[in-house]
């Protein structure tokens, strides 16, 4: 179900929907015109000395036990590249340098009965230090793998196997 879909009564004067399910959603009683924009998030590939990058195993649905790349939510005064930056420290413990952007991903995330619209910001940046890396929040344990040997079935979501696909391309041509 779209969040859109979800919105019964109005959130500013309560009046119920009239009329089809609509986005921007348009309240007849106080006039309000709410528009649905996807969430913004962040994935980065992370890579290390050897070339390889670092791929968590999720801990939380969804896709608990998939592999994924850190990153996760933008928070609300957060660049991208900032938000990159905390997640892989919330995450995996570790400090990126040379971030750059490499694409961006529509994605579909389902929480607690509701499925969000994401726009996926992807970015390629090496790790300052490799050996403090650990498992931290939302994730069960850390695998270094050679992106080009990554089984993309084994990927959380489908807007990571775009990522990678497009870094594999790039890499090898």
């Amino acid at each position: 179900m779209e969040p859109f879909q979800l919105f019964e009564f109005c959130p500013r004067c309560g009046r119920r929907r009239d009329g089809p399910v609509t986005t921007p959603f348009r309240c007849t009683g106080c006039g309000l015109v709410l528009y649905f924009n996807p969430a913004v998030a962040v994935g980065v590939i992370l890579l290390g000395p050897d070339g390889r990058a670092l791929f968590v195993r999720r801990a939380k649905d969804p896709a608990q036990g998939k592999l994924g790349l850190p990153g996760g939510f933008v928070d609300f005064g957060e660049t991208a590249e900032d938000a990159v930056r905390r997640e892989v420290r919330e995450e995996v413990n570790l400090e990126v340098a040379g971030l750059e952007f490499l694409c961006s991903a529509v994605n579909r995330y389902a929480f607690a009965g509701v499925t969000y619209p994401v726009l996926d910001l992807f970015f390629v940046a090496r790790a300052e230090s490799v050996s403090q890396a650990s498992a931290q929040d939302e994730v069960a344990s850390l695998c270094w793998l050679a992106p080009a040997e990554v089984d993309l079935e084994e990927i959380a979501f489908p807007s990571m196997r775009q990522a990678l696909r497009l870094f594999n391309t790039r890499c090898s041509g």
